[in-house]
């Protein structure tokens, strides 16, 4: 019997070795038309019904984006086996069909690895980030040995759902694998960190790599231009320039932004060297947007202008950069022009022209613009209104400021901090009515706020001369610096 089955293993690995020109013309073949030309001898083949051969086919359609010739093999196979079953699992990952994907590995007699692999990489790359964590738990209390395929998709969908315990979890579990030293997955730590808004952890990480590549560096130099200390960027764009690394597209632009944030046109100048000597960076629109922002925040106008005109095509947020560097540097009819000529205008180009006219001693254009923009449907946000109600303060107007007010009550304003902190707009309520002389407005503006910074108290100090004329206005102010205090101290 021993060595009936031996013959048998024998006919089958001779089975396999004769039809393997054809799995290697499917897996070489370079579109579709090579793919059925090769289809159709495999049919033609005594192979037709093999399952080495027909899991190749249902691979090799879904390499090339062909998921119902994929699925039509599959279903053809005499007797599917788990990598059957893998070869259209990729297919449903590599098209972001994440329902089927599911559906299918549910329906796996046997999964492997791979199948879980495969539907975490699905899961993670198509924005179903908690149920890829779900299936890689899963795949651990299977006693599957996690790959760094495993730990890289995971890691992904952690920074995507910006899930620091969980990203914390598995880099635990990477310290006890094979692959704490890879730079695949160091790499993929590091951007987990970094997107968790971690940069010690992000830098621990990164000065523990053996060996680093291009993603580990624009990683690390993507952190602290986004979280701090922004000019750590720049360090590290130094030292990667000294480890003989090439910056691509990515690191100039985080750079760029670096230089923009920090006002250093020096440092800028030399990335814009960098980016000249590369003819593959001159037409990039990334690059040249963040160009055009670092002269402009910079309040290099000229040189911003001339890589903008330069530039075939201007994109709203190309556009807007200029009109800011314009009127950061109070060239209000320069920052006009270029409003005009924009096709599409988003709110923050009507913001800084409304802010531009008010700051420049032009408070009733400021005005008009805010009417057009209520005119064109555009939705104002809190800075529109803070800029709107300095206007209305610095022409003194009361009944324009009242009417600005309306709108304020309008929008739910509770002058409270959060992700889009609108302590700002009572501020400027608060100026508007000090300066329009309606002290008793200003004041109850004041008490209704839900939370006031340094400049609420500041507009409130101000004004002490005149609202010391009144005992109730002292009664008032002594409430004031005492809750003043009670914050500075519980700091």
């Amino acid at each position: 019997m021993a060595r009936r089955h031996h013959h048998h293993g024998l006919h089958f690995v001779s089975h396999l070795r004769a039809s393997a020109p054809l799995a290697e013309l499917l897996r070489a073949a370079p579109d579709l038309p090579a793919a059925r030309a090769t289809h159709g001898r495999a049919l033609k083949s005594p192979f037709a019904n093999e399952t080495f051969l027909l899991n190749t086919l249902v691979s090799t359609y879904a390499r090339l984006g062909r998921l119902r010739d994929a699925h039509r093999v599959f279903d053809g196979i005499p007797c599917p086996n788990t990598f059957s079953y893998n070869a259209l699992l990729s297919a449903y990952s590599r098209l972001g069909r994440t329902d089927e994907a599911r559906a299918l590995f549910d329906s796996i007699p046997d999964p492997d690895q791979c199948s879980y692999n495969a539907v975490i990489a699905a899961l993670a790359q198509n924005g179903r980030c908690g149920d890829a964590l779900r299936f890689l738990a899963a795949m651990h209390a299977d006693d599957f040995v996690l790959s760094a395929y495993s730990f890289a998709s995971a890691l992904s969908a952690c920074s995507a759902e910006k899930d620091l315990r969980t990203g914390e979890q598995i880099h635990a579990l990477v310290t006890k694998s094979s692959h704490r030293d890879g730079v695949y997955i160091g790499s993929a730590l590091v951007d987990m960190y970094a997107k968790c808004e971690r940069p010690e952890e992000a830098r621990r990480v990164f000065d523990a790599m053996p060996e680093r590549n291009i993603v580990s560096w624009n990683s690390l130099i993507t952190c602290y231009e986004q979280n701090g200390p922004v000019d750590e960027a720049l360090l590290l764009f130094v030292g990667m320039m000294k480890a003989g690394f090439v910056p691509d597209e990515v690191t100039l632009a985080s750079v760029m932004s670096a230089c923009a944030g920090l006002a250093v046109d020096r440092e800028g100048r030399q990335v814009h060297a960098c980016m000249v000597k590369s003819d593959r960076f001159r037409e990039d629109m990334v690059l040249n947007n963040a160009l055009v922002d670092m002269y402009a925040k910079c309040g290099r106008t000229s040189e911003a202008r001339r890589v903008f005109d330069r530039m075939a095509f201007r994109s709203v947020v190309l556009q807007t950069s200029m009109l800011t560097g314009y009127a950061k540097s109070a060239k209000v009819e320069d920052a006009q022009a270029v409003f005009l000529q924009m096709v599409e205008k988003n709110v923050i180009a009507w913001n800084v022209l409304i802010a531009a006219y008010a700051q420049n001693g032009e408070e009733e254009e400021a005005l008009r613009l805010f009417v057009r923009l209520k005119r064109d449907s555009v939705w104002p946000t809190h800075y529109t209104y803070g800029n709107v109600l300095n206007a209305c303060g610095n022409i003194a107007n009361l009944e324009l400021g009242q009417q600005a007010h309306v709108h304020v009550l309008k929008e739910g304003f509770r002058f409270d901090f959060g992700p889009e902190s609108d302590v700002f707009v009572g501020n400027s309520l608060v100026d508007m009515y000090l300066k329009t002389g309606s002290i008793d407005d200003g004041a109850k503006v004041f008490e209704r706020m839900a939370a006031r910074d340094n400049i609420s108290w500041n507009v409130m100090i101000v004004v002490t001369p005149r609202m010391a004329v009144q005992k109730t206005h002292c009664i008032f102010l002594r409430e004031c610096f005492a809750a003043m205090s009670a914050q500075i101290l519980s700091l």
